[in-house]
């Protein structure tokens, strides 16, 4: 085998497990927020496990990344990691990719500046997971190889199904909540 090829791998490994723990983040941080899951979100560990998720990917993106910018026949240079839709091919996929990771890093280090931040634009700005992960999503199905395996795509698609079942209705009851106390006042 080729340096390449190692790199290719690294690549599609890393990604696909980046993209495991981004779903297993997602659904926890959504469960623990989600009233009729109210037993599972009182558990601490439930919520430790989506602060250990939401910090394992980072690492998993950084091999990802820099395993496709050394990759000579990935053609994706350093520019192209932080500005989207560069790339010469595959300029849609690999830029949603690049939009993703940035969206990715930014609720990073709002979560980090959380108790710097009026609590309405830190909730407000952490929302912007459930766009990202259908944004990783598109990502991963235009530019992943793997996921024209089935499987991999059905484990994809089942996790924002199961994200959106256990979204809408917290963002619902949120809505009720906020339409509820302005009508008292």
């Amino acid at each position: 085998m080729n340096h390449d090829l190692y790199l290719w791998y690294a690549a599609r490994v890393c990604a696909l497990t980046a993209f495991a723990t981004l779903a297993a983040s997602v659904l926890t941080g959504t469960a623990i927020r989600t009233e009729y899951l109210a037993p599972i979100a009182r558990s601490r560990a439930v919520r430790e496990l989506h602060t250990f998720l939401t910090w394992f990917w980072l690492p998993l993106v950084g091999v990802h990344v820099v395993a496709l910018v050394l990759d000579s026949t990935a053609r994706i240079g350093v520019l192209d990691t932080v500005v989207p839709f560069r790339v010469s091919y595959g300029s849609t996929a690999i830029g949603l990719g690049t939009i993703s990771f940035l969206v990715l890093i930014g609720t990073l280090l709002t979560s980090l500046l959380r108790s710097h931040m009026p609590h309405r634009l830190w909730r407000w700005l952490h929302r912007l997971t459930y766009p990202m992960f259908v944004v990783i999503l598109l990502h991963a199905q235009l530019a992943g190889t793997d996921f024209s395996n089935t499987a991999v795509s059905v484990i994809g698609w089942a996790t924002l199904g199961a994200t959106v079942l256990l979204a809408v209705p917290r963002l619902a009851h949120a809505r009720m909540q906020t339409q509820a106390s302005t009508t008292h006042q």
